[in-house]
């Protein structure tokens, strides 16, 4: 069942545990004069996405569906939510608009700049684009009258976990990095954590496990670390059930 909690001013994580998966997958809610989401959560997973954002917002209204990179936990459920909301667009990179989200979205995408502002009302998304962070079309919003930044796939951490957390708990989020290896390169990471520690964010939403409040130079620091870039031999296919 889905989780929904408010981590900063109207804008509220929506968290599910997939069974035998070794993390859970979140996604976000902005309720705003142009009602917005950050990532979809995937396709198989859409009847219970939908049926925690009804307890925001009419999913009719929205108006921007913002997608870090293209993957199925990402934006699996995009064409879904475009389906019920006549008026919403996709929001993604450049590379991410000329290439998968030009084809796989039913309504056109808008390319965001790197440091383009989108306004919903009382929230400002700024576009840090992060080109392999950890595919090619990275991009990771900042939003900010809340200094929330959203992370996707960058800060993960293992197992279900609280909603937010304000501890520093780093060995675990090193420990998977180790052993999935999605980051192919050092600079091109260390680009965007440059970018993420200029802005000071006061929150990281984190896509998997929880959202983060407190310790944020730690995590910064500690994402680092050269032994988490690199492909592994995991097999994801093996380790994880839906």
């Amino acid at each position: 069942m889905a989780t929904v909690t408010e981590i900063a001013q109207d804008i509220y994580r929506i968290n599910i545990e997939a069974p035998g998966s070794a993390v859970t997958y979140s996604f976000f809610v902005i309720k705003d004069e142009l009602p917005t989401l950050v990532e979809t959560g995937m396709n198989r997973m859409f009847d219970e996405s939908l049926e925690a954002v009804k307890q925001l917002i009419d999913p009719s209204t929205l108006r921007y569906i913002l997608v870090p990179h293209f993957e199925g936990d990402e934006c699996g459920a995009l064409n879904r939510f475009l389906e019920l909301a006549p008026n919403a667009q996709p929001v993604c990179s450049p590379i991410g608009a000329a290439t998968n989200m030009a084809d796989f979205s039913i309504r056109e995408p808008i390319a965001m700049e790197d440091g383009e502002i989108l306004d919903t009302g009382q929230h400002r998304f700024e576009c840090l684009v992060t080109p392999y962070v950890h595919t090619w079309d990275g991009m990771l919003p900042y939003e900010h009258t809340t200094g929330t930044q959203f992370c996707s796939d960058v800060f993960i951490q293992p197992g279900p976990g609280p909603a937010t957390t304000d501890q520093a708990e780093i060995e675990g989020m090193l420990a998977m990095y180790k052993m999935i290896g999605i980051f192919p390169s050092r600079a091109h990471l260390d680009s965007a954590l440059d970018k993420i520690e200029a802005r000071n964010p006061k929150v990281l939403a984190c896509h998997h496990g929880s959202v983060i409040t407190g310790q944020i130079p730690a995590y910064l620091e500690a994402m680092r670390d050269e032994d988490i870039i690199g492909v592994t031999e995991w097999n994801p296919m093996r380790e994880t059930k839906y």
